[in-house]
């Protein structure tokens, strides 16, 4: 599952709109993209809370038909072209991103 940190979004987009060089499409993305279990564990432990009780993938197919695909395979989009560019993350891990806009 993609994620990324606000600053870095914001950092992402102002690369691109300042460099010309910079054509065409772009991940917008964290360079470590996590399961949405680890996502759903590491978001309860940065609140201090337990984490949602999983959901068996039958189920949840049941439940969404084909947009369970979205919870259950997930993307592994990675942002080289950004790197490549020339931008540097802020936010690589997870649970310190989730810890910095927790704080805020």
């Amino acid at each position: 599952m993609p994620w990324v940190h606000r600053t870095d979004m914001v950092g992402i987009i102002m690369l691109l709109l300042l460099n010309p060089d910079c054509k065409g499409p772009f991940n917008a993305n964290a360079p470590r993209p996590v399961t949405n279990r680890e996502f759903v564990k590491t978001l309860g432990s940065t609140l201090g809370r337990p984490a949602v009780i999983p959901l068996p993938a039958p189920v949840l197919k049941l439940a969404l038909g084909e947009m369970s695909r979205l919870l259950l395979t997930g993307q592994n989009a990675v942002p080289q072209k950004v790197q490549e560019a020339g931008y540097s993350f802020r936010f690589t891990h997870l649970e310190a991103a989730l810890a910095d806009v927790i704080k805020t």
